[in-house]
Order: structure tokens, then C-alpha cells, then sequence
């Protein structure tokens, strides 16, 4: 058992970024969605039993102008593809990971 504990319950400690691909493969992080941005617009995403979106996900057409609504001066190109990312966001940029051999209670963000 791990003497620290999962600290990513209920999408605590977790940052999703709003990202854009260029047609140079260059990534692009547009804003950043807090939790409270999730809540709003996970029903519009495929996400299975992903309930906090601990995985990159496109962003369908439909949820842009939501998404659009969250991040205000942020002009959103419907021609370039939008993926929602997520990331741990620790206090002190520490990073969270299972013990060797120990299975998570739930998903893992990547750093």
C-alpha cells in the first residue's frame, strides 16, 4: 500500500489544457480549463469511464462554442483541430505516480 495518497480524486490536482495542432506538428497550448470548466462541457465528449478527462480528447465541433465561452479573447480556428489534455497540476509542480507494483485507484494523469 502506498504511503502517499491519490491525490487525483473528484479532479483534484489536474489541469487540463486546451490544445491546437499546426499543420507543422507544432503544439499549441491555447488556455488552460479548470475543473469547474470540465464539469461544463464533459457531456459533450466520448470520454467511457473517464468521468474527469484524464486523457486527451478531441474536442468535438459541437462543444467549441461552449469552450469558446470559457476562454474569452481566445479566437478559436473551427479549420485547425482541438484536443483537451489533461495533466497533473501538483502544489510545487511535484509529480504523482503508484509504487512500484501497486495498481492506482483510479486514473493517472500524465506529468
Amino acid at each position: 500500500m502506498s504511503t502517499r495518497p491519490y491525490p487525483f480524486h473528484e479532479g483534484k490536482n489536474v489541469a487540463w489544457d486546451l490544445v491546437v495542432w499546426r499543420g507543422d506538428f507544432e503544439r499549441v497550448v491555447v488556455a488552460v480549463l479548470s475543473r469547474e470548466d470540465i464539469v461544463q462541457v464533459r457531456g459533450g465528449f466520448d470520454r467511457g469511464d473517464d468521468v474527469w478527462m484524464y486523457n486527451v480528447y478531441p474536442v468535438p465541433d459541437a462543444v467549441l462554442p461552449t469552450i469558446a465561452d470559457l476562454v474569452p479573447g481566445v479566437q478559436l480556428d473551427r479549420e485547425l483541430e482541438h484536443f483537451i489534455e489533461a495533466r497533473q497540476d501538483l502544489p510545487g509542480g511535484d509529480l504523482w505516480f503508484p509504487e512500484r507494483g501497486e495498481l492506482p485507484p483510479g486514473h493517472v494523469p500524465p506529468p
